[in-house]
């Protein structure tokens, strides 16, 4: 095996490293974190604003896995200066790195590697036992050698050409090789770098560049993963023993501080929607594969034979693909600044909305963004719209990283009317005690659990959707065991309701009905208002009620007024039409029979089906007469061969032989006869056919309901 570079071997080769020239520009402190807006997508906006002064580099950490967001969504502003190019490290492969400078260090290079790669390079080595050798690499070789139990064991061999000649040196742990090439020292000292470098794959450092002279304000905001901000209520539903109190709403957000950084006295602004937000590999070097085509070498000409053409060829070429790219997403617009709230928060309803986070207040603002686009020309725009709402905490917030807050963002009275919701499906037995809430806030509810209180007591829990201004959400939070509910249904039936006749084709319209009925009963001293939840499907209409008191995607709601320790009972009616059609001409005559003793349809109608049914029993009696007259004929003709057989054993001149020429001879006159009726037959029953065809598709008639 093969021994790595060992520490003492890189350190020997490299000499201290030259003074750098000091860049142009002074290095400034990191901007400090001044606002963020967390959305509820899984992002967070954060900007960063402070003074500089002259010419500066701002410096900024990242994780690796932040690059990506930041390369996207990067803003930049300078009020009286100029933005200059962002510089960061290339997440270029590290082998390819490497490879890129005279000394190759990739990974997996041994001692014995490195010095090989660098032959003629000019080296000083120094050992115990000989001195300074000072001469060019000629390579290294792997001896076995003794050991110190005598085992024979492999070691490395440095063969440089020096004055005196050709020199061998064992690579002791005592000997020192020194490059006296300036270049190859700076090569393999920034080597040794971008492997320092790799080992950290957490960190990243952005250079922010800004000219400009005097103080002046800078400002940087960018797009970053972000922990979900979440919301969570405490509704209060009267007061202790009884008491009259207003319902009253609590809203508290959860904000969570994830990253490597204090937020110190920052405007926080939380903000519910549904933007898109995505992750493109915008940090890792991209290259398109070309294709390798040999250099044009010509060959000295050699004496050839020229044969006949056998077939002729038939080239073949292959088309390149092309890789495309997909561009980032146009960063989101800024929504519209709220109006104050509820304790100490700014909370805005907005409805069609930019979607980039302009933070309110922030220099990142409308203000920013007109009076200083100058620093940075703008090559594209874009606009995006949803529907918003944030809320904006007007109090500066101190949250240390790796802490949580919780923040109070809505305490408001609202409008809530206690009820209890039955749904067969859910519970068959017991309601759900619930609430009608009405968001009299003025201010968008994102959704979250609620914790609901009842006269000072716990009650239970419950979950809420978003809910707009003036709009109201149903809750439950309790099983309601006072009252008992049970449903029987729903039962199905088909009523006949009309029938219509048109060329030939008779419309059977129906109309099929379920019914479902509920019973409640309360246990309890106490009036009760129920909610009865039915299923609701589109194909069906409701007869009965007339209207329900609300319908969502899913049910029907249906208010019951149940007094104390009494029942009351709720029929439900839905309803939807069926239609089947059938073709008189082809239908079994007696389903014909069977319409025209339908309930309810017109006199002109049955007439209609009467002489149709009238007309087909003819057409069917005549044929019936045709085909008896047809099968006499096959049996007076099987008789007939019967004869045959007969008289072929007899004598001609016996009479039994003439008594069957006779049988025959009337035989055939009875074929003849039969044969002319059944074929006048036939031909009457074609003809009453067509009238009855004729008559049908002439027909346009129906009966109303």
């Amino acid at each position: 095996m093969k021994p790595i570079v060992a520490p003492w071997v890189l350190l020997a080769l490299s000499l201290p490293r030259p003074a750098a020239a000091r860049p142009p520009e002074s290095p400034a402190e990191p901007l400090p974190i001044r606002q963020v807006t967390l959305f509820s997508s899984g992002v967070g906006f954060f900007e960063r604003s402070g003074s500089l002064t002259g010419d500066a580099v701002v410096p900024l950490r990242f994780r690796a896995a932040q690059i990506n967001d930041l390369l996207k969504s990067m803003v930049l502003i300078d009020e009286k200066g100029q933005v200059r190019p962002a510089v960061y490290a290339t997440r270029d492969p590290i082998g390819r790195t490497l490879q890129s400078f005279a000394v190759n260090l990739t990974p997996g290079t041994t001692l014995a590697d490195l010095l090989g790669r660098l032959r003629g390079a000019g080296v000083a080595v120094e050992g115990r036992g000989h001195g300074r050798i000072t001469g060019q690499i000629v390579g290294v070789e792997e001896r076995s050698v003794a050991g110190a139990e005598g085992k024979p064991v492999t070691a490395s061999f440095l063969t440089v050409l020096a004055e005196r000649g050709l020199t061998s040196v064992r690579l002791d742990p005592g000997t020192t090789v020194r490059l006296l090439d300036e270049r190859l020292r700076r090569d393999l000292e920034s080597a040794l770098g971008v492997l320092a470098a790799a080992t950290n794959n957490d960190s990243r450092t952005v250079d922010l560049r800004f000219d400009g002279t005097g103080t002046r304000e800078v400002h940087v905001g960018y797009l970053m993963e972000a922990p979900l901000w979440k919301m969570s209520y405490r509704l209060l539903l009267g007061g202790p023993a009884g008491g009259e109190v207003k319902p009253y709403l609590q809203g508290w957000a959860i904000v969570e501080n994830t990253s490597d950084e204090d937020w110190n006295d920052v405007r926080l602004s939380l903000v519910s929607g549904r933007p898109v937000s995505f992750i493109q590999d915008l940090y890792q070097p991209l290259y398109l594969p070309r294709p390798v085509v040999p250099p044009d070498v010509v060959a000295s000409p050699y004496p050839q034979t020229h044969g006949s053409d056998l077939t002729r060829g038939v080239a073949e070429a292959a088309a390149a693909e092309r890789p495309g790219s997909a561009g980032p997403a146009a960063p989101p617009g800024p929504p519209s600044e709220g109006a104050d709230r509820a304790m100490d928060l700014d909370n805005a309803a907005f409805g069609r909305a930019k979607v980039a986070p302009r933070i309110a207040g922030g220099a990142l603002g409308g203000g920013a963004f007109g009076g200083y686009s100058a620093s940075v020309q703008a090559e594209a725009s874009g606009e995006h719209a949803g529907d918003l709402f944030a809320y904006t905490v007007k109090t500066p917030v101190s949250l240390p990283r790796h802490r949580a807050a919780l923040i109070p963002v809505v305490t408001a009275e609202v409008g809530a009317e206690k009820v209890s919701i039955y749904n067969a499906d859910a519970a068959a037995r017991f309601p759900l005690r619930g609430v009608r809430l009405t968001n009299s806030t003025g201010v968008h509810l994102k959704g979250g659990p609620v914790t609901v209180l009842d006269a000072g007591v716990y009650a239970g829990d419950a979950r809420m959707e978003e809910t707009p201004p003036g709009d109201s959400r149903l809750i439950s939070y309790a099983v309601d065991v006072g009252v008992e509910g049970e449903r029987q249904g729903p039962s199905a039936s088909s009523v006949q309701v009309s029938l219509s006749l048109r060329a030939g084709v008779l419309t059977v319209t129906s109309r099929e009905r379920q019914e479902a009925t509920y019973t409640l009963k309360s246990r309890i001293d106490e009036a009760r208002r129920i909610l009865v939840e039915h299923p609701f499907h589109a194909e069906y209409t409701l007869a009965e009620p007339a209207e329900p008191l609300e319908r969502t995607a899913q049910v029907y709601r249906f208010a019951v007024d149940l007094p104390a320790r009494a029942s009351r009972t709720l029929k439900v009616v839905v309803q939807r039409p069926l239609s089947s059609t059938v073709a008189v001409l082809e239908a079994d005559t007696d389903s014909l029979v069977e319409f025209t003793r339908v309930a309810g349809i017109s006199p002109e109608m049955r007439r209609t089906l009467d002489e149709i049914v009238r007309r087909r029993r003819a057409v069917q009696g005549i044929r019936a007469q045709a085909a008896a007259r047809q099968a006499a004929v096959a049996a007076i003709t099987a008789d007939q061969e019967r004869i045959r057989k007969n008289m072929a054993a007899l004598d001609a001149a016996s009479d039994l032989y003439k008594r069957y020429v006779k049988e025959l001879t009337e035989q055939e006159n009875r074929i003849q006869a039969a044969r002319v009726e059944a074929d006048g037959l036939t031909a009457q029953a074609e003809k009453a056919q067509a009238e009855l065809a004729a008559y049908v598709d002439g027909l346009t008639t129906g009966s109303a309901e």
